[in-house]
């Protein structure tokens, strides 16, 4: 690889039995060959691409590394899609970490990136058969000399290393991360760094020597102080078929058979943990079928925390309540590794019910995703599915939406709706990892919560056209009011209540994707936000100043969401009762005389968020009344 463009994120992947030039039809050779992409043939290019691993696959490629993290506070923008869908098209792929030896210095600093790295790569360490060893990539200038010598700078590599296989140990997995460096910088002579000492030969080396020898037949021009190399990187120029433009080329020291010595081996799941929806009081079960040599041993999470004593293959919560709602996933172990399954989501459906102090909701709504332990559309017809990285949180109005920043996200299929629009929401905020982070996203539109390539800021993006900014950042872990607007006129912002800016640019409201976007070409999820929603609402039509303040101005009160009598009298040969509710959806009115069989009296318009009944059947018993809506 060019090393200083590495530097900056990259991926690493390996290709077994292909020639130079990566193609099909090639014949096997006895050296796997490989090549290095990243995030930089990815969301970093204009236009944005990513990798297409059916090709890929179809191309040769047998297994990959990812670059995951860098430094503290970097997260490479292609980590999740790579990894999954290098996965789904039977590409092995492992996770890397580029270090920063210079600004963590010594073995605290080491165990500092190792709980950095640890913490986003995870999963795809102990996420069993199909992973690779992760991998230190260490070649970071060392421009103050006082820092370091040799052995201390060693030490940094053998910490890195042996806390993130402590961490894996930890979770029943024994691994041996690789380390890639390059000639000078190993050996000391690059003038870059002191080097490297015989201590760090307990690692497998991967060595960049760039000598133009034949990568079947040739070798590093050196591998100080390692004895010999398990990977080369051999060139900066290769070709592979779905990846956007060269790359640099790699070769393994033996056969796939000895590759396969470099794979996380551990259980097979055969039937993964299935989602759920149950009513609050239900239970809820989930199970899980594997295989594997010797004992399972089973470990339930809720949203990557572990279970205490939920250690069988099925698991069972009696009497659910909406906190239980969440992400379901389980760690299978065995003495060859650990497996963590797909996580499956418990969705509870409880009774609404309005909080003191809740107003009328504004007319014209289409959707309302309160985030109540499930992620229903209480007012329209677009219930969410959840995905990976999602689960709930405190909530302004009891709980949220709560996405992960790397792999959660919502999907509810629901077209764009033309201008006029207006779309509001609670939102607390965290400094998502990625480039961007998106509120909603349609496929060609989103609302984005920090906008590409600018500090943060809140605006909207039309793919293949611009990115907008309202100049304004979303301050985090405080719960925030934003109401969009959309005119044919432009796109104004409201932040608590109050006006902040009106950009003349406009689109229609995306909505299809909540928590993150999507790209239609080449077909993606991308800008994974970081933080809480509550209380989502679209509506058809363009709210008032003053109605988007009211909304505000409830606060965690909130709307009626919930059918309520809120009068009743009687006259001569007629019974009238008074209801609110959600605004613009009607009810349905239900009449008994023993509480026990129930008649339908039919629907009432509920335009303006009350309505009215007048029976006059003039009833001469007692009679119960109920209404839904």
């Amino acid at each position: 690889m060019k090393l200083s463009r590495f530097s900056t994120g990259w991926l690493a992947v390996v290709i077994l039995g292909l020639g130079m030039v990566i193609g099909p039809g090639r014949v096997m050779a006895q050296r796997p060959l490989g090549i290095d992409v990243s995030s930089f043939q990815g969301s970093a290019q204009t236009p944005k691409t990513n990798i297409n691993w059916a090709s890929v696959k179809s191309a040769g490629i047998s297994f990959a590394w990812a670059k995951a993290t860098e430094n503290t506070n970097y997260i490479d923008a292609d980590f999740v899609y790579n990894e999954t869908h290098a996965k789904s098209a039977g590409v092995l792929i492992g996770a890397y970490h580029f270090a920063h030896p210079e600004k963590h210095v010594g073995t605290a600093g080491a165990d500092t990136e190792a709980a950095y790295f640890w913490a986003e790569a995870k999963n795809y360490i102990v996420g069993g058969s199909t992973y690779l060893m992760p991998m230190l990539d260490f070649e970071q200038t060392i421009t103050n000399t006082s820092l370091y010598t040799k052995a201390t700078l060693s030490q940094w590599v053998n910490e890195w290393c042996q806390q993130v296989a402590n961490y894996a140990k930890s979770n029943g997995v024994t691994i041996e991360p690789v380390v890639y460096t390059y000639t000078s910088y190993a050996s000391g002579t690059s003038g870059n760094a002191p080097g490297l000492d015989s201590s760090v030969i307990q690692w497998p080396l991967w060595m960049a020597s760039y000598n133009s020898q034949s990568a079947q037949s040739g070798a590093p021009s050196s591998t100080t102080p390692w004895s010999t190399w398990t990977f080369w990187q051999y060139t900066d120029a290769v070709t592979v078929s779905g990846v956007s433009g060269a790359c640099d080329g790699d070769v393994f020291n033996g056969t796939a058979a000895t590759l396969a010595t470099y794979v996380i081996v551990g259980p097979i799941i055969t039937n993964q943990p299935a989602s759920v929806t149950v009513a609050q009081g239900s239970n809820a079960t989930f199970s899980v079928a594997a295989s594997g040599s010797g004992t399972l041993h089973y470990q339930w999470e809720f949203n990557g925390t572990n279970i205490s004593g939920a250690t069988a293959s099925q698991y069972v919560i009696n009497n659910v309540q909406i906190t239980n709602a969440g992400g379901y996933s389980v760690l299978i172990t065995n003495t060859s590794g650990s497996t963590l399954s797909d996580t499956a989501s418990l969705s509870v459906l409880a009774p609404l019910t309005n909080a003191p102090g809740c107003i009328i909701g504004a007319s014209n709504m289409v959707n309302w995703w309160p985030g109540e332990g499930n992620p229903n559309d209480i007012f329209g017809a677009n219930n969410c599915t959840p995905y990976y990285g999602f689960s709930y949180a405190p909530g302004k109005h009891v709980l949220a939406f709560h996405f992960d920043g790397s792999s959660g996200y919502l999907t509810n299929g629901a077209a764009s709706i033309p201008v006029p629009w207006t779309a509001c929401m609670w939102v607390k905020r965290q400094d998502a990892p990625g480039a961007a982070a998106a509120l909603t996203g349609d496929g060609a539109y989103e609302l984005k919560l920090e906008q590409f390539n600018t500090p943060r800021q809140v605006g909207f993006t039309q793919f293949g056209v611009n990115d907008y900014t309202f100049n304004y950042v979303v301050p985090t872990n405080v719960w925030t009011h934003l109401a969009f607007v959309g005119t044919s006129s432009g796109t104004s912002l409201y932040v608590n209540g109050t006006l902040f800016a009106t950009l003349a640019n406009t689109l229609p409201l995306p909505r299809a994707y909540i928590g993150a976007g999507y790209v239609n070409n080449p077909g993606r999820v991308v800008d994974y936000m970081l933080g809480s929603l509550d209380e989502v609402m679209t509506f058809n039509r363009a709210l008032s100043a003053s109605e988007i303040h009211a909304i505000y101005s409830a606060d965690s009160a909130g709307l009626v969401r919930a059918p309520e009598f809120i009068g009743a009298g009687s006259a001569p040969g007629q019974f009238t009762v008074n209801l609110k509710g959600m605004t613009g959806k009607n009810f349905t009115l239900y009449s008994s005389t023993n509480l026990i069989s129930w008649r339908s009296r039919g629907t009432i318009s509920n335009p303006t968020g009350t309505a009215q009944f007048i029976d006059t059947l003039a009833p001469t018993d007692e009679r119960f009344y109920r209404a839904s809506q």
